[in-house]
């Protein structure tokens, strides 16, 4: 080799470096975009099923009167004995501890509340003129009461401070009784009311 090659060698291997090297950061660029690029498609993509998945409306429930009401089998409000014109003391006698007289004033035709419990957990019956007044006047308020549907300046997505102490009812004739817990906890009661 002549001692001008061995310069132009060097000089060339140099460029070649320089080359790979702007090369070589290219292509790490472009690695870290398509990385960056993969990663936002993914996030996007986890986050429009999650909307689509949690932000649409289940079958089992439908807008009523500006309020949503639950309609599955499990949650179905059970209506008994249509023509059943019955007492507190109808219900007493099937072992519901009568406790004190609330007032009727809030609920529409209620002729009398009470609370009382039935196997240790909290009833309160609502007696009405008959089944028909109990479910036009009573059933929407039973229904706020228990959580089924949300008072009405909530009703469109706002945020409620009540607390409601009882989960479920059930409308036996003219009475409508709510549970504290299920309905399973007053199901005996229920049962036996005739």
């Amino acid at each position: 080799m002549k001692a001008g090659e061995g310069l132009r060698w060097r000089a060339l291997d140099s460029h070649r470096r320089g080359i790979s090297i702007i090369a070589l950061r290219i292509y790490c660029r472009t690695m870290i975009i398509r990385k960056s690029a993969l990663v936002t498609v993914t996030v996007l993509a986890l986050g429009m099923l999650a909307f689509v998945g949690c932000g649409g409306q289940d079958d089992g429930s439908s807008e009523t009167g500006g309020a949503a009401v639950a309609e599955s089998e499990a949650d179905a409000v059970q209506i008994l004995q249509p023509d059943g014109v019955f007492t507190t003391d109808d219900v007493a006698a099937l072992g519901w501890k009568k406790s004190k007289e609330l007032s009727a004033e809030t609920l529409p035709d209620a002729t009398s509340v009470w609370y009382g419990f039935y196997n240790q957990r909290d009833v309160e019956v609502r007696i009405y003129e008959s089944q028909a007044t109990a479910i036009a006047s009573g059933q929407e308020i039973a229904d706020v009461a228990t959580g089924r549907r949300k008072p009405a300046p909530f009703a469109s997505g706002g945020i409620s401070s009540t607390r409601t102490s009882y989960s479920a009812y059930a409308i036996v004739g003219n009475l409508i009784l709510l549970c504290e817990i299920k309905i399973e906890d007053c199901q005996g009661l229920i049962d036996a009311i005739e």
